[in-house]
C-alpha cells in the first residue's frame, strides 16, 4: 500500500510541475498580475493520507513536527503566504469564521494549520509575527517547508500555485478537513463559501 501511495503522489508531482511550467512558457512576459495575486483553479487533490507524507516542518514557534504530529483529532488545513495581500487574508478570515462555526457546534476550539508556499520568505519569525499580527490563538499552527515538500503536499491536498515574475504567487483558495487518521474528509474551495457541508462532517469525526 505503501508503494502505491508513492506512486501515485509521485506521478501527480510530476504531472503538477510539468502544468506549472507550461503554464510559465505560456505566460512569459505577462505582467498585469503586479499586485494582484488572482486565484488558481483548484484540483481534485491525491486521494492519498497525509500522514504518509514523511516530510518534516518548522512551526512559527521554530519546532520541528511531521503532519503526524496532529494525528489523534481532526484539522482543518490550507496553504498561503504571509506577504500576500489579496486572497490570503479573506482566506484567513474564512478560516477564524469556520473555527467559531465549530466552536459554536462542539464546545471545542478546532486545530487550524497554514502551511506556506514561500520556502524563501516565509521562515519561523515571519510566521510568528503574521500570527501575532492577525490575533490568531494557540489553536492556529503555522508551517513552513522546502520547496519540494510544500509541492508535494499542495498535490495531495489539491491546491495548485505557482511563483510570478514578482516573486507573489497566484494560487488557489482551499482548506480541508483532515480525520485523526490523516485522511481528507471534506473540503472548501473559494473564498467566502458555504461551509456548512464541512461543519457537520467536523461534528461527525468527534
Amino acid at each position: 500500500m505503501k508503494i502505491l501511495f508513492i506512486l501515485r503522489v509521485s506521478i501527480l508531482f510530476l504531472f503538477l510541475n510539468f502544468y506549472v511550467s507550461c503554464d510559465d512558457h505560456n505566460s512569459h512576459g505577462d505582467h498585469h498580475h503586479h499586485g494582484e495575486d488572482p486565484m488558481l483553479a483548484a484540483s481534485e487533490g491525491s486521494n492519498a493520507g497525509l500522514f504518509e507524507l514523511g516530510s518534516s516542518w518548522k512551526t512559527e514557534s521554530n519546532q520541528t513536527i511531521f503532519l503526524k504530529h496532529f494525528q489523534g483529532s481532526p484539522f482543518v488545513i490550507s496553504m498561503f503566504y504571509a506577504s500576500c495581500q489579496s486572497v490570503c487574508p479573506r482566506l484567513v478570515a474564512d478560516m477564524e469564521l469556520l473555527a467559531k462555526k465549530i466552536k459554536d457546534k462542539t464546545g471545542k476550539d478546532s486545530r487550524m494549520v497554514l502551511v506556506s508556499f514561500d520556502s524563501e520568505k516565509d521562515n519561523p519569525n515571519v510566521l510568528n509575527a503574521y500570527k501575532k499580527k492577525m490575533k490568531l490563538g494557540e489553536s492556529w499552527t503555522f508551517l513552513s517547508g522546502n520547496e519540494e515538500d510544500v509541492r508535494l503536499l499542495s498535490v495531495v491536498l489539491g491546491i495548485n500555485y505557482k511563483k510570478i515574475s514578482n516573486g507573489e504567487f497566484n494560487h488557489s483558495a482551499v482548506y480541508n478537513l483532515v480525520s485523526k487518521n490523516g485522511w481528507v474528509v471534506s473540503r472548501v474551495e473559494g473564498v467566502g463559501s458555504n461551509t456548512d457541508a464541512l461543519v457537520t462532517e467536523y461534528q461527525k469525526l468527534q
